[in-house]
């Protein structure tokens, strides 16, 4: 009877430290492969550590859609007919083509601090949608699959993403006939549906330091979600607008009155809104035009299509073209089938 019971025991331990060993395992898959590397120690030494170049020109086809460019402007991708195609930005040369990653128009994004970009796979069938986050390593050719699926109704997707480097947090917005929809992928892989108090996310920031999402929904409601857990209102009215967040996770706001946004405030969520630092304008802007430069943390203003000013009027950069995406250090034009990075000076 006791050797039969120790036998049980045994058993027991056994299944015990196998579930254990997979916990642990993929732990360290998604902490060291998927998200992390020695890299992400310490971001900020990542970013001023890194020569980039003033000025970057390369072609690509005149019909190609949805043009980024990686953090440190060594890659461009887009959008070719649902494939995903990487280019060297010096080259001119593809590097790779991530064939049928995405349904056309598809939701992807470079990471902040490497060259890696994360996509979506989704899989359409009468009950409804399946999506797969998915990410490819340009530097080590490598392809990286984390076993996070999504199902979400018919004619559904993935439309919006923000990822924190320092927490491993990634949230993802959905966009459903029914409503919008939040997600959360902590760094074990768990994923988790987060039910809103609005229908629809018209933006959303993540701080990089906490777990804080801040988001605005599409009747002018700002709110605050702490850990992923606790759903704070920061404004109730139609009265701000969340224009985005610096490197030291301060958070901006513009407060709109008869002719746009006349007042900026600035500050950490962790004060209320009315200790914020204010910058008040000259003259209304159109909400639109307003972009906050995350690494010169200040709030440039986009005029004629081409020009990015300061709040003061000094042009910051100029081009020929149209500004297509402003990065953590880049500008990035379109001007026909030729994109153009102009670097932000810091000298």
């Amino acid at each position: 009877m006791r050797r039969i019971f120790e036998v049980k025991i045994k058993k027991v331990l056994k299944w015990a430290f196998a579930t254990l060993a997979l916990e642990l395992a993929f732990l360290y898959y998604l902490n060291n492969v998927f998200l992390v590397d020695s890299t992400f120690i310490k971001s900020e030494e990542v970013f001023g550590s890194i020569s980039l170049p003033p000025l970057i020109e390369i072609k690509i086809p005149s019909y190609a859609k949805d043009v980024h460019v990686s953090y440190d402007g060594k890659y461009i991708s887009y959008d070719e007919g649902g494939n995903l195609i990487i280019a060297d930005a010096k080259t001119g040369k593809t590097v790779k083509v991530i064939e049928k990653a995405t349904k056309e128009g598809d939701y992807y994004t470079w990471l902040p601090d490497r060259n890696r970009i994360l996509y979506f796979s989704r899989m359409d069938s009468l009950t409804g949608t399946k999506v797969e986050l998915k990410s490819y390593d340009v530097d080590n050719d490598l392809y990286n699959t984390v076993y996070i699926k999504i199902y979400l109704p018919s004619k559904s997707a993935i439309s919006y993403v923000t990822l924190s480097p320092l927490t491993n947090v990634i949230y993802l917005k959905a966009t459903t006939p029914y409503g919008d929809r939040l997600y959360q992928v902590n760094i074990m892989g768990e994923v988790r549906r987060i039910y809103l108090p609005v229908k629809r996310i018209e933006k959303m920031v993540e701080t990089q330091r906490k777990d804080n999402l801040i988001y605005q929904s599409d009747d002018g409601r700002l709110y605050l979600l702490k850990d992923g857990r606790k759903q704070v209102l920061l404004s109730a009215k139609n009265k701000y607008a969340l224009l985005g967040i610096d490197r030291d996770d301060n958070v901006y706001i513009g407060k709109m009155g008869t002719e746009g946004i006349e007042e900026i405030y600035y500050d950490s969520v962790d004060k209320p809104i009315g200790m914020w630092h204010k910058i008040s304008l000259k003259r209304g802007q159109v909400l639109k035009d307003l972009v906050v430069l995350f690494n010169e943390k200040s709030v440039g203003i986009i005029t004629g299509n081409n020009r990015l000013e300061d709040l003061r009027g000094n042009v910051i950069s100029e081009a020929k073209g149209k500004i297509i995406e402003i990065t953590r250090d880049y500008i990035v034009y379109k001007n026909g089938d030729k994109i153009i990075l102009k670097r932000f000076s810091r000298d």
